[in-house]
């Protein structure tokens, strides 16, 4: 008897990795950070893995959205930092965000407690302050866990992100000692030096983040 043709199966679409940022209003911080990860994947990362194009979204939100328009300070420090300012109206953040993004990353403690008690069903682990989340990569790299990964048996692809964010998830942020700061300070209402001070930190720290994750 014959065997019948297998009929190959569809090729599985690439997954998209989703990163949203979180704060306040969506007018600051998490504005300003959408934006500079959005430059910095752009000029930088996909430069580097062309491959990223259409694998990486990056979004932002609010988790008290009371106001539809972004300071004029918060543009002027993108502009410092020439950085183009993106096509935006405050999002407050939601149960679809929440479940579909793979890093939810938020500015201060306020954000992070918030987010895990309204969306109880969303893995907590993926929902780490930004001061908080490149302290944990600083860790995993001087510790070398990638080595530790293949040497214990476990299956490690460094270079697929999705296994990188599971070693994130798989760290205890609280064995490891945490920075002096773990908030990203709120410039509503401050000066423009204020705001480059936080866009300046955001940059920072995005840096050490897509380092790990897209090298």
């Amino acid at each position: 008897m014959m065997e019948k043709e297998k009929i190959p199966e569809k090729k599985k679409k690439n997954r998209i990795i989703n990163i949203n940022f979180i704060c306040s209003g969506n007018t600051c911080r998490s504005y300003m950070a959408e934006a500079v990860a959005s430059h910095l994947l752009k000029t930088i990362y996909i430069k580097r893995r062309p491959y990223l194009k259409d694998r990486v979204s990056i979004g932002s939100a609010g988790t008290d959205i009371s106001v539809n328009e972004i300071p004029v300070n918060t543009f002027r420090a993108l502009d410092k930092f020439e950085i183009p300012n993106i096509k935006f109206k405050p999002t407050p953040i939601d149960k679809l965000i929440a479940e579909r993004s793979d890093l939810l990353i938020t500015m201060a403690t306020s954000h992070k407690l918030n987010v895990i008690s309204k969306f109880i069903n969303t893995d907590r682990r993926k929902i780490l302050n930004l001061l908080e989340l490149s302290n944990i990569i600083l860790y995993i790299e001087s510790e070398d866990i990638y080595k530790r990964q293949i040497t214990s048996g476990k299956p490690a692809i460094i270079n697929d992100f999705f296994q990188k964010i599971q070693i994130i998830k798989e760290i205890s942020s609280e064995s490891i000692i945490k920075p002096r700061i773990l908030d990203i300070e709120d410039p509503f209402g401050s000066s423009i030096d204020k705001y480059i001070e936080v866009s300046k930190l955001l940059k920072e720290n995005i840096i050490i983040i897509f380092d790990y994750l897209f090298r």
